[in-house]
């Protein structure tokens, strides 16, 4: 029997469950379709996903059907949880597409369509909902070639050879001498990608389900595996304290109890359908199966012959603090989030040894909810998060060589690279040009190593450094005196001497995003999208007007509140990752971040040579002179060097290095003068560094007293309990928000300044009362608005107060951050609250 991989992805909603369900049915392996409404389908059996309705894990099934055993992965649509959705396409033979008629393509829609032409994967589009769209199959499949491709197909319509023909000159010869073009052709067709079949229907009514389910087992294409055993590893779940290990057998076959390595040994081998699973001997190839057994197997390992997995395209943008109690187990905490980390290690999870402070990357809030429930179902211990923080990156503009020196006594390593700019998101390339003649691969292989492993920091901000090629291009080891780890030392320091030579450019994350609005806020739309520093395209149909763009993240965090707000409810802002590119305030972030590249002692771009039995460090800037293998510039190679020629050889190394081991009489006098110098500069520093570090404890135990200014129209319209009072009287609402704020601020004992727009109020001189002890509420005069309010107070408060700004408003928040204070979002504020009065046991008194 034939075996196949499917995935099924989707925009949130569009029914991936649904099809599912139904595919299970019509192969008989259910008896009755279950609803994501009414909570009883096989796949989302998980508590979150079925309270939110919709898939949050990937799960696995599988049915047969025309003599094809085929197995179905079910993927999430929600962008928080794209990175699961991605780590799925490594094992896939086939995905299909679902899209709602109702909608057609939307913005996660085509994120998906970009990542199956990375991973180069065959696609079949199946649009939904068809019994429910009030657009016409020709309206959604124009919509289909505007977006995704111009070979999109309507798989059953009359005229499809028409397009088929257009595909390659192969299909037009044929269809011009036959009149037809044969199925096995388009086959070939779909899984070059060159064209992509459409069906139409409704899963919920089993309307061509059938269909669907007859073309994928056609296109089925039989493999000749390798006899050698291969897996890829895409996930590792949690089930009852048990780990799991799921993965796509791709050579040979996998026997229960069989070892995978020296350490880890496959205990069990099961096959899931949902929730169920039944107990296998041995998996094959071409099959999908989970593992019980194996401990530190993580997602993306290829085993066997087959590679790890390439660094993922989608990765969150954003850096959060998980904030802890107090008394809560710290241990118990560390271990629930490495363990979730190993199921998502797009979180990348980091916990500091020394304070005890827990970093991750979040795509979003719904993604933040869910691991927020599970750390507490793992560990009981109730989490919070702390303000998000842009994650950055680094690259460079031009081509340019770094070398590295790593000779403390008795060790020995140089490295020299060049380091190449590449195109955007393709990430750190490595690469060797230095013959083999000139530094053995015995050498060459840990530089290589160390180069690949390591997560290579920026000069300007610190943050990870991508878009980078780097070459090999010279080095010298010893036989006697080089380890692995003086490699390593050297090639960093080579990698980070290079960035501080080039022109270096800081790379913040950017949104592609529509926005649909009434006619009437177009205005309002466009200079808010303007300023943030969008580049937009305005287009208008029967159901208003959509403006389309691309925009920094930093900028449009939250925005849609905003559009919320002075939309009335009326607008939607859809917004997807669309990568990397040039910081527009650049100047402005790296001030602000204020990173030292010296400061840094893990990555130091200077070198370390050997004076007199020790250790000297000499600056980068100092360091090429002294290098031992010198480049002579030629005519060959793209970066203008030519072969190496090395000013020392191995008998001179080494006499160097044991005469500088030993003591030599005949400078035992000026080796004792050099070494007391030493002793006495040493002290002079250690001593700086104890006045330094005197005067930095001293400046943290003047705590500047704490201050919460709050945007209180963003709050009322951002916080979830203030929804019944947004169609109502507004002065009712902001007594409510004050009434609320007012009962929470004895708990923070922070000074609280709740601000109202005042400014269309004619003749309005602006007013301001204190309802208790650190607690005021302003109304802005006419013409000044609750952010230019906010922006005048936060400088008149810097440096007297520890000032944090409440607000979604992106322009606020960077207006915060310019005076020094800090940001906390409506939704940040409003979780802050729930969790004091749960913490209190009901409404905050």
């Amino acid at each position: 029997m034939k075996k196949q991989v499917i995935g099924i992805l989707a925009h949130v909603d569009a029914g991936k469950t649904t099809l599912t369900e139904a595919m299970l049915y019509e192969s008989g392996r259910i008896r009755k379709a279950g609803r994501v409404d009414h909570q009883d389908t096989v796949m989302d059996f998980d508590a979150e996903e079925r309270s939110h309705g919709i898939t949050i894990y990937s799960k696995e099934t599988w049915y047969e059907w025309k003599d094809t055993e085929t197995y179905v992965i079910d993927t999430p649509g929600h962008v928080d949880f794209s990175s699961e959705m991605e780590r799925v396409l490594s094992v896939l033979d086939l995905a299909v597409i679902l899209i709602s008629g109702q909608d057609g393509v939307q913005a996660h829609t085509e994120t998906i369509w970009n990542c199956l032409e990375h991973y180069h994967i065959p696609a079949v589009i199946f649009m939904n909902k068809m019994d429910i769209s009030y657009r016409t199959k020709e309206e959604l499949l124009s919509d289909l070639r505007k977006h995704c491709s111009d070979n999109c197909f309507d798989y059953v319509s009359d005229d499809r050879n028409d397009t088929l023909a257009m595909v390659n000159e192969e299909m037009m010869n044929t269809y011009l001498e036959t009149g037809d073009i044969p199925f096995d052709m388009i086959k070939e067709a779909v899984y070059r990608r060159e064209c992509f079949p459409v069906l139409y229907g409704s899963a919920l009514k089993m309307d061509g389900v059938k269909a669907l389910m007859d073309l994928i087992a056609d296109l089925q294409v039989e493999k000749e595996y390798p006899e050698e055993f291969g897996a890829i590893v895409y996930k590792i779940s949690e089930s009852k304290g048990e780990r799991l290990t799921h993965m796509k057998i791709t050579g040979g076959r996998l026997n229960a109890r069989q070892k995978i390595n020296e350490e880890e040994k496959a205990d069990q081998i099961r096959r899931y359908s949902g929730l169920n699973y039944e107990m296998k001997e041995y998996a094959e190839a071409g099959e999908v199966c989970v593992v019980k057994g194996l401990k530190t197997i993580e997602a993306g390992t290829g085993l066997g012959f087959e590679k790890d997995s390439a660094a993922p395209l989608i990765n969150a943008c954003m850096n959060y603090e998980l904030i802890a109690p107090k008394d809560a187990d710290r241990l118990l905490l560390n271990e629930t989030c490495r363990r979730i980390a190993e199921e998502d290690p797009s979180l990348q999870i980091s916990i500091d040894p020394k304070s005890g402070r827990i970093q991750l990357q979040l795509m979003g809030e719904m993604q933040m909810e869910v691991l927020q429930k599970k750390i507490l179902e793992r560990s009981g211990v109730h989490v919070t998060f702390g303000t998000g923080r842009i994650i950055y990156l680094e690259t460079i503009a031009d081509e340019v060589d770094g070398a590295g020196h790593f000779e403390p006594l008795r060790h020995y390593a140089e490295v020299h690279v060049r380091l190449e700019p590449l195109k955007r998101g393709t990430g750190i390339l490595v690469s060797s040009e230095c013959s083999q003649d000139d530094l053995s691969m015995n050498f060459q292989r840990p530089i290589l190593e160390s180069l690949e492993r390591k997560r290579h920091k920026g000069v300007l901000t610190g943050s990870l450094l991508t878009d980078v090629k780097i070459v090999l291009t010279a080095g010298k080891g010893h036989l006697k005196h080089t380890e692995g780890g003086d490699f390593r030392q050297a090639s960093t320091r080579a990698v980070r001497q290079a960035l501080m030579k080039a022109e270096n450019i800081l790379l913040e994350p950017y949104y592609s995003f529509e926005l649909k609005l009434p006619q009437e806020s177009l205005s309002r739309a466009l200079y808010d999208l303007e300023t943030r520093g969008c580049t937009v395209e305005v287009s208008e149909d029967e159901s208003g007007v959509s403006v389309s763009g691309r925009g920094p993240v930093r900028t449009l965090i939250n925005y849609q509140n905003e559009v919320t707000a002075y939309t009335k409810g009326r607008g939607r802002f859809l917004a997807r990752q669309a990568g990397y590119d040039v910081c527009s305030d650049a100047e402005k972030i790296v001030n602000e971040i204020s990173y030292d590249p010296l400061d840094d002692y893990h990555n130091s771009p200077n070198s370390v040579f050997c004076e007199h039995g020790s250790g000297v460090q000499v600056p980068w800037n100092e360091a090429d002179e002294r290098m031992h293998v010198q480049l002579k510039k030629g005519n060959e190679g793209s970066s203008g060097l030519k072969h190496r020629t090395y000013t020392l050889s191995e008998d001179d190394l080494d006499r160097v290095l044991n005469q500088a081991g030993s003591n030599n009489r005949n400078q035992k006098k000026k080796d004792a003068e050099y070494q007391a110098k030493k002793r006495e500069e040493e002290k002079e520093r250690q001593k700086a560094l104890k006045e330094a570090e005197k005067a930095r404890k001293k400046k943290q135990e003047e705590k500047l007293p704490l201050c919460l200014v709050v945007d209180g129209y963003n709050m009322i319209f951002g916080w979830e309990r203030m929804k019944p009072y947004r169609n109502g009287d507004i002065s009712i609402a902001r007594e409510a928000l004050i009434d609320i704020l007012f009962r929470y601020q004895p708990y923070t004992n922070e000074k609280m300044i709740i601000v109202f727009d005042g400014y269309k109020v004619k003749d309005n001189s602006g007013s301001s009362f204190e309802k208790g002890k650190n607690f005021s509420v302003v109304y802005t005069r006419s013409k000044e608005t609750a952010d230019q309010y906010i922006e005048r107070i936060a400088w008149e408060m810097k440096g007297k107060y520890d000032l944090t700004v409440a607000t979604s408003d992106a322009l606020i928040q960077n207006a915060a951050f310019a005076a020094g204070g800090k940001r906390l979002s409506a939704r940040e504020l409003e979780n802050q609250i729930d969790l004091r009065e749960k913490i209190s046991g009901g409404v905050l008194q």
